[in-house]
């Protein structure tokens, strides 16, 4: 069953009226006409099943028969801090990571990022990233849209944990392996981890992090690309403590 995204729906009478760009998805790429069957969510857990009853130029009018909580996220609250990475590769990483059940994701700069964004790039970007997370959203039937945070700096990220979340560093040249940091905090209910630029942190940024209580891992001997290893480490943290089975 088709599935759109809805923030805020106003359901009166049993009733919900669908405007903006959802109508051109409904009624130019779907071609649904009335009488047909859809699922919308609203990005934080609920969902509401109903069919199409009347269809307009700028809106489609929906008889919402059922309202439920969604059951497509994960029970781990997992944020993933990941350095601002190069082209499309951050777009990606948004988007598998959203498959993947994470909770919110936090760009950043670190000393070996790429340049720094102008202001109004930073912006467009971060439009387009919560674009890529609703649409992801949408299509792996997630109920709630990850948070995707403004471009921060690196101190700025570090002090976004709390110290409720098991926070983990990706640190390929030291640290105690993933297994071991997760068998020592198994009652921790929520995780943040933070993963460096292709040029990896300097070691200034990984003694600073350890101040900050984060706790130097690595995946082994391979070196992998900074989006292989946010989505592989994310895969584990799921498998291990979320809902992969």
């Amino acid at each position: 069953m088709p599935r759109f995204y809805i923030p805020n729906p106003h359901i009166e009478n049993g009733l919900l009226e669908i405007e903006g760009d959802e109508v051109k998805h409904i009624r130019k790429v779907l071609r649904l006409k009335a009488g047909d069957e859809i699922l919308v969510f609203d990005g934080l857990g609920k969902e509401f099943e109903g069919t199409i009853i009347e269809e307009g130029r700028f809106f489609v009018m929906v008889k919402i028969q059922h309202i439920f909580s969604s059951k497509g996220d994960s029970p781990l609250e997992v944020t993933l801090a990941q350095s601002l990475l190069k082209g499309e590769k951050m777009d990606y990483l948004i988007q598998k990571a959203t498959e993947l059940g994470v909770k919110e994701i936090i760009p950043f700069f670190s000393s070996r990022s790429v340049p720094l964004l102008e202001k109004s790039r930073g912006l467009k970007r971060h439009l387009r990233w919560e674009k890529i997370a609703i649409e992801a959203s949408k299509q792996c039937g997630r109920g709630v849209v990850p948070r995707i945070e403004s471009l921060q700096d690196y101190s700025d990220m570090l002090h976004a944990a709390s110290t409720d979340d098991l926070r983990l560093i990706l640190w390929e040249r030291d640290g105690i392996k993933l297994k071991e940091a997760l068998e020592r905090s198994r009652e921790k209910a929520k995780i943040f981890f933070v993963i460096g630029p292709e040029g990896g942190f300097s070691q200034d940024e990984v003694d600073k992090a350890k101040r900050a209580g984060f706790a130097a891992v690595t995946l082994g001997k391979r070196i992998l690309r900074a989006e292989t290893a946010s989505l592989c480490l994310l895969s584990i943290i799921q498998y291990e403590w979320g809902d992969m089975a």
